[in-house]
């Protein structure tokens, strides 16, 4: 359980120490939510409270983040993305939900809001609230205006009870104690009348007639030469009662104050990284038993705070005795407030003794207004804290913690410099290199000969980097967007988990391509102490680059050499570039750049690309990808022309270097580019730039870019010859789909007839052409694809073209014809491989693969399956053909199912369509559903996509009806599954026909359907001796032949079922899937019974 002190200094702890509550701000979050008492704060009070009514452009943000670090921090065990239960959000803001035990503040108020019977009892506890005091309340914030009102009402209710204390006393018959409990409240606080009564009434009853009389005499004096005003009624009264020898026995009712609701929680925070660099502050802390420093060296949001948090706990877990001490942000800090910090957090451990007179300044809850610089007072001062800590680390081993001490002041150092040398205690203190004042310069030189280790903070490791963000952003994103981030950030964790949080809320696509509002805060800091031309210049270098040629940024400023290489230069003393080569500089994070960039006006930022594309023009010529990049952001009609010359350059590079997706975008920068060159015709540059962007995207495995840019092409094109370009562009074939399954583009189709009509047209020409209409209307007017396929291939022979009768095998591979027996698919994938591989067309040898791999699934052969794959994902990933690596990792499901790997199957799968959905793949949700929808059936647990399935149906998808079918009927739901069997149609005759036949075939026997069993079981006898939907490549559903005893035992012809369950078994034997074995196993037996 999270506890929380603010009647003193504001500290929190769990049962497991000490909770480090980060800077000022972020404590002031917790004490203005602590402050309203369970209450809702409102976000806008809250802001205009912790900024003064002056808060930055960005300060919601802000508050974001410290709300979430004190989550964190105050309930570190809680799941990721589960709802906090102790800070918690209700509109309009935010509210703290704690038990009054929580709460040093609210258990006291508890405590003397009721009077117990028992004079004894209520004694202990009066004292035993007062005891809760240590120092006044809510002391760092009460020059806060939201603070004070909450201070002042503690305080009068700390009053009250010591008034309440002293008046106990006097009934129990203690008058003496009485008498010191109510002169101590006298002497302080002259004016309260209740405080002299009790002392009057306890003379009284010490014996002391005169000396009560004294005492109201007293306080009608202060009364009245103070506020000019007589006793009130009670004082008057005592007196009266004195002088007439009456014995007052009433006394003052104990007030009764509303206590807090509650609620409490959790803890533990995880440590990611950082082993070497804390085994090094481990060994520091064993080094002898004298004087000794470490210190933790990194830039902002590097880990220091989270490295130091750790080393405390393994310390106090050792029998370490570990205090820390914080430097504010603010200006107005009191001074060396880390030291006050540390030493009022050891003083509530280890009692100061002869040192607390000296210590006074830095003990005390008040600003010490002779100021701890006079010199004989400073030297007694820095004496008594070295001998107080001396003191306490010779019981028990002591370490002193200070954060941020680059932010700390002179005196801060000072103290430090004098202590650490003598002390033998182990301080270890954390900065920041790049913001380090002359002070800390000093007192780490004069520390050298104490110092045990130096450590320094560099990024996080990929690793570490990828725990940290999937922890912190709730996520668990692919490895392209973990390793964006990971060199967008340099591993920064501060960084990381800014842009974790961007992923967690917004996506990966803007946690890739935006910086975090907290790190350009964080960033414009460092920024502003900068001279204004050396972050102009900056934001200059950015415009090039990440990594830029310092030329290049001369040539494009407006300023002389020395301007810029000085910019360079504090650039690179302030941590914000580094020097990777002679003549090159680079930002050391790429978030860096981005805050400089962005806060550049369009306009601005418009203009200095064409000065940098000028710049290199000149200095780099043979940039093409810089020249391209920059003048197509700097285009207007007046660059148009060179942008798209260096765009067409650049993207004929990419190309040679088989970078598709490089190649695809500068293809659009040139399309871009020509439509706004003045004064030309450029339709026929944009329809070739159009159908090479289209090509490179369908290299990438960008199916649907492909589609829109060859369709974008085909409207441009203005003569036939133009429109025979565009429709022919896609010389790469691909292993799937690249058009809605299902669907036939009619203008597509309407465009390829009209070309194939143009007068003239070569025999090459036509072949592809044919191509491109199988590619449009295959699987769906089957017919004409044969024909226009053979038609290709003949043309393609003639020629003896090797491309083209690649591209037309591959026209006939994806033609589905049930009447092709296997062992001549195999030929025909055979023949593709050859034609790849003998002619340097790896594409055409990757798709023979493939074919190879359908063939060898679909009987079963398992090993040469794997080989076949094996080969084909040798060459996609040699060759980063995108598409083929997703229809890759669907084998690597379909073979894992085969062997009962049904994990590993479904995680195959899962990852398949995330590639899938990454390169834009037509039909990406429906292919994962197929194939999660096999591994379900293999698993018996069907009925679990039911609802799914019931969803599907409502949009009247043909394929989901067997499917719901036997989902239906595995949830017991019989009749849905007869009514949903109604709206059954003949199937397909596709690449799906195996599957989806035999899933019928699953279904009609579910429901007994004797009419529908026959031809059922007649058409599906052609996939005799197969796995079902293994000739796709990618899924599997058990042998066909299970399915085909089934039929036949509901035909009944027992003897039919057995030869098929016999040849079942022996087929899902070879693969090696018990849960087959064992279905079909059962069915045979189950026949052979009957």
């Amino acid at each position: 359980m999270v506890r929380i002190q603010v009647l003193g200094s504001l500290t929190a702890a769990n049962e497991r120490g000490r909770i480090e509550l980060g800077g000022p701000r972020q404590r002031g979050v917790l004490a203005l939510l602590l402050v309203a008492r369970g209450a809702v704060v409102p976000v806008d009070r809250l802001i205009d409270d912790l900024w003064r009514g002056e808060p930055p452009p960005r300060a919601l943000g802000a508050l974001q983040a410290y709300i979430s670090h004190l989550r964190k921090l105050l309930e570190p065990d809680r799941p990721p993305r589960s709802p906090a239960t102790v800070l918690v959000s209700q509109a309009p803001g935010y509210a703290l939900r704690l038990d009054a035990e929580a709460v040093d503040a609210w258990q006291f108020e508890a405590e003397v809001r009721t009077v117990p019977r028992d004079l004894e009892e209520r004694r202990h506890r009066l004292e035993r609230a007062l005891g809760r005091w240590h120092g006044p309340a809510f002391a760092e914030f009460y020059d806060e205006s939201w603070a004070r009102p909450e201070a002042n009402r503690l305080e009068e209710l700390r009053l009250a009870a010591r008034e309440r204390l002293a008046a106990t006393l006097v009934e129990l018959g203690d008058p003496a104690a009485a008498v010191a409990e109510a002169d101590a409240l006298t002497s302080t606080h002259p004016l309260r009348e209740e405080a002299w009564r009790i002392s009057a009434l306890a003379r009284f009853h010490a014996g002391r007639q005169a000396d009560a009389l004294a005492a109201l005499r007293a306080a009608r004096q202060v009364l009245a030469d103070e506020l000019g005003i007589d006793p009130g009624p009670a004082l008057v009264q005592l007196e009266a009662d004195l002088l007439a020898q009456r014995i007052p026995v009433e006394l003052p009712a104990a007030a009764v104050f509303p206590a807090p609701r509650a609620i409490l929680s959790p803890p533990h925070s995880e440590f990611l990284g950082r082993t070497n660099e804390l085994d090094q502050l481990r060994n520091a802390a064993q080094v002898g038993a004298g004087p000794r420093v470490a210190t933790v060296i990194g830039e902002a949001g590097s880990g220091k705070s989270t490295l130091l948090r750790r080393l405390r706990a393994e310390l106090r877990a050792d029998g370490w005795r570990v205090v820390t001490g914080r430097c504010p942000e603010e200006d107005g800090a009191p001074p060396a407030w880390a030291w006050v910090e540390a030493l009022r957090e050891l003083a509530c451990e280890v009692d100061p003794g002869e040192f607390a007179g000296p210590l006074e300044p830095l003990l005390g809850d008040r600003r010490d207004e002779t100021g701890t610089d006079v010199s004989f007072g400073r030297f007694l001062l820095h004496r008594a804290v070295g001998g107080y800590l001396a003191e306490a680390a010779r019981r028990q081993p002591l370490a002193v913690f200070f954060d941020d001490l680059h932010r700390g002041d002179s005196e801060t150092a000072a103290l430090l410099g004098s202590v650490a040398k003598s002390a033998a205690v182990l301080i270890v203190i954390a900065y920041r290199p790049e913001e380090m004042g002359i002070h800390l310069e000093d007192a780490l030189a004069s520390l050298a000969p104490t110092t045990a280790v130096r450590v320094h903070l560099r990024g996080l490791t990929f690793d570490d980097a990828a725990a940290l963000v999937r922890s912190t952003s709730g996520r668990d994103p692919d490895r392209a967007t973990l390793e964006a981030l990971a060199e967008r950030t340099g591993g920064n964790p501060f960084y990381l988990i800014e842009s974790a949080r961007l992923l967690g809320s917004e996506g990966a696509l803007v946690a890739t391509s935006e910086v975090p509002e907290g790190v350009r805060d964080v960033l414009r800091r460092r920024f502003a102490r900068l001279p204004e031309i050396t972050v102009s210049l900056l934001r200059l270098a950015a415009v090039i680059g990440r990594e830029f040629d310092i030329d290049v940024l001369i040539g494009a400023a407006e300023v002389d050499e020395d301007a810029v290489l000085d910019a360079v230069e504090a650039g690179v003393l302030a941590g914000l570039l580094d020097e990777p080569g002679p003549g090159a500089a680079r930002f050391a994070h790429a978030l860096v750049r981005d805050a400089l960039l962005g806060d550049l006006s369009r306009v601005r930022r418009h203009r200095w690309h064409l000065r940098v594309a000028e710049s290199t023009e000149r200095t780099s010529p043979d940039d093409l990808s810089a020249l391209a990049h920059h003048f197509g952001e700097a285009l207007t009609p007046a660059t148009a022309r060179r942008a798209a010359e260096y765009a067409l350059a650049a993207a004929e590079q990419a190309e040679r270097r088989f970078a598709h997706e490089v190649a695809a975008q500068s293809y659009g920068r040139a399309v871009a580019a020509l439509e706004r060159v003045p004064g030309a015709d450029t339709t026929g540059e944009r329809v070739t730039a159009l159908s090479r962007m289209s090509r490179s995207h369908l290299a990438a495995g960008a199916g649907m870019p492909a589609r829109d840019a060859r369709d974008r092409a085909v409207s441009a094109a203005d003569t036939p010859e133009r429109l025979v370009e565009a429709l022919t562009a896609w010389d790469t074939a691909t292993p799937w789909l690249n058009r809605a399954y299902g669907t036939v583009d009619q203008r597509a189709v309407a465009s390829i007839d009209r070309a194939l009509r143009t007068p003239g047209l070569t025999s090459e020409a036509r072949c592809r052409l044919l191509v491109a209409l199988v590619r449009e209307i295959g699987g769906e007017l089957n017919e004409r694809a044969r024909e226009a396929a053979g038609e290709a291939e003949a043309l393609a022979r003639g020629l003896a073209d090797p491309g083209l009768l690649g591209l037309a095998l591959e026209a006939r591979t994806s033609v589905y014809d049930t009447t092709v027996p296997l062992g001549d698919r195999q030929r025909l994938a055979a023949e593709l491989i050859g034609v790849g591989e003998n002619n340097d067309l790896p594409s055409f040898a990757l798709l023979g693969r493939n074919a190879a791999l359908q063939v060898a699934a679909a009987s079963g052969d398992i090993e040469r399956a794997r080989e076949e794959l094996a080969a084909a994902t040798s060459l996609a990933d040699r060759y980063l053909w995108r598409q083929a690596q997703a229809a890759n990792t669907m084998g690597l499901g379909m073979l894992a199912h085969f062997t009962g790997d049904l994990e590993a199957a479904e995680r195959h799968y899962h990852r398949a369509h995330e590639l899938f959905t990454r390169y834009h793949v037509l039909d990406a949700d429906g292919v994962v559903m197929i194939a999660l929808f096999t591994v379900r059936l293999t698993q018996n647990r069907v009925g679990e996509l039911a609802s799914m399935f019931v969803e599907l149906a409502r949009s009247d998808t043909e394929l989901v009806v067997d499917p719901l079918v036997l989902a239906l009927l595995a949830t017991g739901d019989r009749e849905g599954a007869r009514e949903a069997a109604r709206a059954r149609r003949p199937l397909r005759a596709d690449f799906f026909r195996s599957l989806f036949l035999t899933v019928r075939g699953m279904a009609v026997v579910g429901l007994g359907q004797r009419a529908e069993a026959l031809p059922v079981y007649e058409q599906l006898r052609t996939y005799s001796g197969q796995i079902a939907g293994a000739d796709t490549g990618a899924f599997a559903a058990g042998p066909v032949d299970t399915v085909l005893g089934d039929l036949a035992a509901l035909l009944g012809k027992p003897g039919r079922a057995a030869g098929h369950y016999a040849s079942a078994e022996r087929l899902a034997r070879r693969c090696g899937c018990q849960e087959w074995i064992t279905a079909v196993r059962v069915k045979s037996n189950s026949q052979a019974d009957h």
